[in-house]
Formats: C-alpha cells, structure tokens, sequence
C-alpha cells in the first residue's frame, strides 16, 4: 500500500497520519488473556493428566498441540492482524481530498474532496479521556456521505486543519472559486448539514458525482474498519 494517496497537478499533502496506540488496546488485552489461559490450561493438564503409558501419552501431546494452535490462532486473528491494519492504515489531509488509506490498495482508498465538505466535527468519548487527545472525526461530505475517522491523534487539531482546507478551496482563487459560508463549518456556502449516521457502508472511493450504494436508504458514511 502506498504511503501516500496519488496527488493531482498543484495537490500536495498537509497531513499524513495513522490513529492513535490506544487502538491496540483491545488486541493487547487480547493477547494478555490468551498466554494467561494458555498457561493456565497447561499447568492444569500437567498437574491433573500425566499419562505414561500409551495411547494415552499421544492423546496428551495432541491435547497440548490443540491447546497452542487454538491460541496462535487468536492471537493471529485478533492480535497481530488488527496490529499490521493500524500500521497500514492512515489518514491524509492534502490540500484538496480527505483520504483514508487502508491496506488493499486502491480499491479500498477513499478519498473525497474538500470542496464538497459540508460539516467536520469532533464526536464525544464515552470513555474518560484519561489525557489523551485522540478521538473520532466526522467530516460530512454532502452527497458523496461521509468520513469517520477512529481514533484520530490531537482530533481537535486535525479537525481545524480539515476545516481551514476546505475553506481554502472556497477562498477566491481556490478550486471551487469563492469564499465559503463560515457558518457551514468549513464546507460549500449555502447547503445545509446533512446527517452521518452511526450505520457505516464501507465502500470503494466514490466517484464525484456517484453517490455510494445506500442498502437501507441511509447516506454511506465510510471509515476504517475495527
């Protein structure tokens, strides 16, 4: 996966980022459990069932060989591959698109343009921030849905900078060729807000004038996947 979204003639990028550690938490925690339970499952075995004879000394050792592939494969499964998705994902600002690569190439970058930014928020933690500064942005992008971004590092930071870009591409002499409406929080003057559902549909990038499939008539909103 490339370390960068293609740029167009004039684009260049202002913010290239991935999300914050906290979002190894799970696969941590994951992987403390798994090698306690393992050890644990050993210990007792060894203590409880230590045959001598056979066939019950090759009953024993496919016990523990069971015992170890089914942890190795919850470690692969819910350890190392959620810890190579964050590595390879990240989040880029360019002068003009939010993108969202993620492994798999180009069919599963999104990557929508600023000009078409309606709204960009910062939505609240349910957990204690414990003082961290990371969180979920939102940036609303109108017809084309949206893009939620988990975990983004120093959210409220990121936010201002994707608002002060789609600003630039409304600012005369920008690609959309006027100033924007300040009220619209950084996006085109004139539309009102539209609402990003907590549903997501994730999606290839949609064109600019393809609205992504709605399966239960709600507007897509794409982020990056758990």
């Amino acid at each position: 996966m490339p370390a960068r979204p293609a740029l167009q003639p004039g684009e260049r990028v202002l913010v290239s980022t991935r999300a914050h550690g906290a979002r190894l938490t799970r696969p941590f925690l994951v992987l403390l459990l798994t090698v306690f339970a393992l050890s644990t499952a050993q210990r007792a075995l060894e203590l409880r069932w230590r045959p001598v004879a056979e066939p019950w000394t090759t009953v024993h050792a496919g016990v523990e060989l069971t015992l170890l592939v089914a942890a190795g494969w919850v470690v692969l499964r819910s350890c190392l591959r959620p810890l190579l998705r964050w590595w390879r994902t990240r989040y880029v600002l360019t002068s003009r698109h939010l993108v969202l690569l993620r492994p798999g190439g180009a069919r599963r970058t999104v990557s929508l343009p600023l000009h078409q930014l309606r709204r960009v928020s910062v939505e609240r933690r349910r957990s204690p921030a414990l003082g961290r500064r990371d969180g979920r942005v939102v940036a609303d992008f109108g017809p084309l849905g949206g893009l939620r971004l988990e975990h983004a590092p120093e959210a409220q930071r990121l936010a201002g900078l994707i608002r002060r870009a789609a600003e630039d591409q409304w600012a005369p002499g920008g690609d959309a060729g006027r100033a924007g409406d300040p009220g619209t929080g950084g996006g085109a003057p004139g539309l009102p807000p539209t609402r990003v559902d907590r549903d997501a549909v994730v999606a290839p990038r949609p064109g600019p004038s393809v609205a992504p499939r709605r399966p239960w008539n709600r507007r897509a909103v794409h982020q990056e996947e758990e």
